[in-house]
């Protein structure tokens, strides 16, 4: 075969290929948004919870009890020191402890799995509270000669029990008790005033972070998790309940094609129109997922709403509200 027909024959082939995919874009369905992914919703005015971690209320009998210098390694236990009022006393914590605003100011000593054991050492805290499934850390920190306590994290009713212990470790007890009472009220009170008991029940998927475009596996919310116990309090039921046997874990496309949830709950900021219809376009091609089919992905807020700490009852606001919104 000569050069010039060999050069002829790539050129047709590229053009038809580059034919086929524009053909394949312009013929894809085209998306218009019934609804806005951050909408309010239709359940009226309902109240807001208070954010005790930017705003605590301290007991006056324990205005100056607690150690001086307390290091935090992770965002709930960074939430629930603030929150019983020692933001003050915070030394260090990790990059991903972002609330309440300005406590960036505070010293980043790097996150769980990757800490700055030199950086805390040197900070000399009076203790450093982790999470209990850090028993490494922990053993690391003990033979720096440090104090270092765990606290649970996991599920709704460990959110109380985590500011219970903390309050019993920083010697604030009575301070932790009137925090879990004012948000076990908040909640009941969020509930009656919403009417969720007239709220649609349907399988809701909690993605923890975005919904990934291009569609790949998922990372979820599964039973026995603080997300999964707001659902609950939504009176929504949690569509990863019966296909993980953990808190969290990750669910590939064809497993999710099964679930095939009603509802998919995302963590994201700053979302636009045109991400949206970028989504659904993208998702379609997965397959005929109801929730996709329906436009029933909803945003509840950034990461920053993934910390299982004292604003449970502002992120149940969130999740009625978005969910209010589903026809």
């Amino acid at each position: 075969m000569k050069w010039s027909h060999l050069l002829l024959t790539v050129v047709v082939v590229f053009v038809g290929a580059v034919a086929l995919r524009i053909h394949s874009y312009v013929s894809r369905p085209k998306i218009a948004l019934r609804v806005s992914a951050s909408a309010a919703g239709r359940v009226g005015s309902i109240p807001q919870p208070r954010d005790y971690v930017a705003w605590p209320k301290v007991h006056p009998d324990e205005v100056d009890a607690g150690p001086g210098r307390i290091i935090s390694l992770a965002p709930s236990i960074t939430e629930i020191v603030c929150a019983l009022g020692m933001r003050d006393r915070l030394v260090g914590r990790t990059p991903y402890c972002t609330h309440p605003p300005g406590v960036e100011a505070v010293a980043s000593v790097g996150a769980l799995t990757d800490p700055n054991l030199e950086a805390i050492k040197s900070l000399a805290p009076d203790v450093v509270l982790v999470t209990t499934n850090s028993t490494r850390l922990a053993s690391s920190l003990a033979r720096l000669g440090l104090r270092c306590e765990a606290v649970p994290h996991d599920t709704l009713e460990q959110v109380y029990e985590a500011i219970e212990r903390v309050g019993a470790i920083c010697d604030r007890p009575k301070t932790a008790l009137a925090l879990v009472a004012a948000v076990r009220s908040e909640i009941a009170t969020l509930r009656r005033a919403s009417g969720v008991s007239g709220l649609a029940s349907r399988r809701v998927l909690v993605v923890l972070g975005e919904l990934p475009v291009p569609p790949k596996s998922v990372w979820v919310a599964g039973p026995g998790s603080f997300l999964d116990g707001l659902l609950a309090l939504a009176g929504q039921t949690n569509a990863a309940r019966d296909a993980l046997n953990v808190s969290h874990g990750e669910i590939p496309l064809a497993r999710l094609r099964v679930i095939d949830p009603e509802v998919i709950l995302e963590f994201r900021e700053n979302v636009t129109d045109a991400d949206m219809i970028d989504l659904y376009q993208s998702w379609a091609e997965v397959g005929d997922l109801q929730a996709i089919r329906e436009q029933r992905v909803l945003s509840v807020g950034g990461p920053e709403w993934l910390s299982a700490g004292p604003r449970i009852a502002i992120a149940l606001h969130r999740f009625i509200t978005s969910l209010s919104n589903v026809e």
